[in-house]
């Protein structure tokens, strides 16, 4: 039996546990925003013009609870977590709907989870921190795994080991984390030595 290499594994949702559907081009075409973080933009919105913002972005994840798909591999990866006693945690700038639907439509669980409703989204460390706090689990023994650079950078202010996921086609920032995969299956052999 291998030895598992962390104690915590916590994802990103979009683009990491499923495919990526997000179309942020649109987006940030229709709220009107320029190529910058879209929720830092919208939250530094007046406050008529950041309710209508939000509005547009929880339609789009509508959309993607419909259209989404599971990353290969990626609900035996957890199975295999849970069996081998690794905390899984998921953390998402989505709201907790779309994690709820999610889960129900592909059966998945997790042990934590942390929204956009969190007082603190991805980059800030504080989602991995509070999440770890309760586990009792340091972060240089959990390991950040999504697609996005908010991701690493989330991961490296809180002292996780970070892994970029990835995507064809998708914006490379593995020059950011400590390792880079592009299938739930390197993801594994990262898990496991």
């Amino acid at each position: 039996m291998q030895n598992a290499r962390y104690k915590a594994v916590i994802f990103d949702m979009d683009g990491t546990i499923t495919k990526p559907v997000f179309d942020f081009q649109r987006i940030r075409k229709e709220i009107g925003l320029g190529a910058g973080d879209v929720a830092k933009e919208i939250e530094d919105m007046p406050e008529a013009e950041r309710a209508r913002a939000w509005r547009i972005v929880e339609e789009h994840e509508r959309d993607a609870e419909t259209n989404q798909e599971l990353q290969e591999g990626a609900k035996p990866l957890l199975e295999r977590c849970r069996a081998d006693n690794i905390r899984v945690g998921l953390i998402t700038r989505n709201v907790k709907r779309s994690v709820d639907s999610l889960c129900s439509k592909f059966g998945l669980s997790f042990d934590h989870v942390i929204t956009r409703e969190f007082e603190h989204i991805k980059p800030h460390p504080a989602p991995i921190l509070h999440m770890l706090a309760p586990w009792r689990i340091a972060p240089v023994n959990t390991i950040m795994v999504g697609d996005y650079i908010h991701d690493i950078d989330c991961g490296k202010a809180a002292g996780t080991t970070t892994c970029f996921y990835l995507n064809p086609g998708c914006r490379d920032f593995s020059d950011h984390a400590d390792f880079t995969v592009s299938s739930m299956q390197e993801l594994e052999t990262i898990l496991w030595t």
